[in-house]
C-alpha cells in the first residue's frame, strides 16, 4: 500500500510540472506584451494628427486635385484673355502651351485667324 501512495506523491508533482511551466512562461509573455488597451498615448495621437496632415498636403483627394486644377486652368484662361485681347496671339499660345494645355493654344490659333 504504501508503494501506490509513494507513487501518486511522486507522480502529482510530475503531472503539474507541466502546469506550472506554461504558468510561468505565460507570465512572461504578458509582461511582454505593451498594454493594449485601445487608447493611443498623446504622443501618438499627435503623430498620428501630423503623419494625416502631411498626407493630405502630399496627395490631395481626387475632389482637391481637380478643383485645383480648375482654378489653374480659369487663372491661365483669364490671362490668355488679357493677352488675345491686345492681339498678343503668338504670346497668349505660348502661355497655353507652357502650362500643358493644347486645347486652349488651339482656340487662340482659332480665334486669332
Amino acid at each position: 500500500m504504501q508503494r501506490p501512495i509513494l507513487a501518486l506523491a511522486l507522480a502529482v508533482p510530475l503531472l503539474m510540472l507541466p502546469t506550472l511551466v506554461t504558468a510561468q512562461v505565460a507570465g512572461q509573455l504578458i509582461n511582454r506584451i505593451p498594454d493594449i488597451t485601445g487608447r493611443m498615448t498623446s504622443d501618438q495621437q499627435m503623430s498620428r494628427f501630423e503623419n494625416e496632415e502631411q498626407r493630405r498636403r502630399l496627395y490631395p483627394t481626387v475632389a482637391e486635385a481637380e478643383a485645383q486644377q480648375r482654378a489653374e486652368r480659369l487663372k491661365l484662361a483669364g490671362q490668355v484673355a488679357v493677352l488675345v485681347e491686345q492681339y498678343k496671339c503668338d504670346e497668349a499660345r505660348a502661355m497655353a502651351k507652357a502650362a500643358g494645355d493644347r486645347q486652349m493654344g488651339l482656340r487662340i490659333r482659332g480665334t486669332c485667324r
